[in-house]
């Protein structure tokens, strides 16, 4: 990050010279509920552990070891507005193998209003699920003007807080929309999202090592779900490749 001229707040790393490798990292969606099941086989099979961004952090600052083989399980767009029953079953069958992940959650009501959905992320917190912003109203954050920014990533990442009792990690950025240019960060997002106390941003594109210089918030990637559990294999063993 700093290479790319991001200048904000260090965090601790360890005291390895080597980038620090982004554990592979998937990105759901309700739509791939069908998929979930296949994919969860295939990762126990080959013996992969999941992680949160919460253990990545502790990692990178040196206070814990990760997994031999980690991997990050991200299922975006839960909002308390409306929880949708598809969530929770994508939950419960990622729990059955003994897994945990990420809710990227979408904060589009305050604390005070949808107590129900509210309170099933609550139950979800308590579970063991890491809640991380999707901002508050899912927009393209490099669109934004700066003061939209801000209600987009300070205000959702407060109310998650709030709401909760879980203080967010990370950004996880809409679209994966962390770019004014083709490969040039929007900074104003990175400088947003440590005004909110966050240590990711989170996007799509690249994001498979963090240097040993990097500044917070760090940027990682994540990959999509392929067709089938074959493809998503695929995908995750090749997750450093050519990045």
């Amino acid at each position: 990050m700093a290479a790319l001229g991001i200048a904000l707040p260090q965090l601790p790393l360890s005291a390895s010279e080597e980038p620090f490798r982004v554990p592979p990292t998937l990105m759901f969606h309700s739509k791939d509920r069908w998929k979930l099941p296949h994919i969860l086989e295939w990762l126990r099979e080959h013996d992969y552990e999941s992680i949160g961004y919460a253990d990545l952090l502790r990692a990178l600052r040196g206070e814990r070891a990760l997994p031999e083989k980690p991997i990050i399980l991200t299922i975006d767009d839960i909002a308390p507005s409306y929880v949708q029953p598809y969530f929770l079953a994508m939950a419960e069958e990622v729990e059955k193998v003994g897994y945990r992940g990420v809710f990227a959650v979408v904060a589009d009501q305050p604390p005070q209003r949808a107590e129900r959905g509210w309170a099933i992320l609550r139950e979800l917190a308590a579970r063991g699920w890491e809640l991380d912003t999707h901002t508050s109203y899912h927009s393209y954050l490099p669109a934004l003007k700066l003061p939209d920014l801000r209600d987009e990533i300070i205000q959702s990442a407060e109310w998650i807080a709030q709401a909760t009792g879980y203080a967010p990690i990370s950004l996880i950025a809409p679209y994966g929309g962390v770019y004014r240019r083709e490969r040039e960060f929007d900074l104003r997002i990175f400088e947003v999202a440590a005004q909110a106390g966050l240590a990711f941003v989170v996007g799509i594109v690249g994001g498979r090592f963090i240097p040993p210089d990097a500044q917070s918030p760090y940027y990682v990637g994540r990959v999509g779900i392929g067709r089938d559990h074959l493809q998503t294999g695929r995908w995750i063993q090749n997750f450093h490749q050519g990045a």
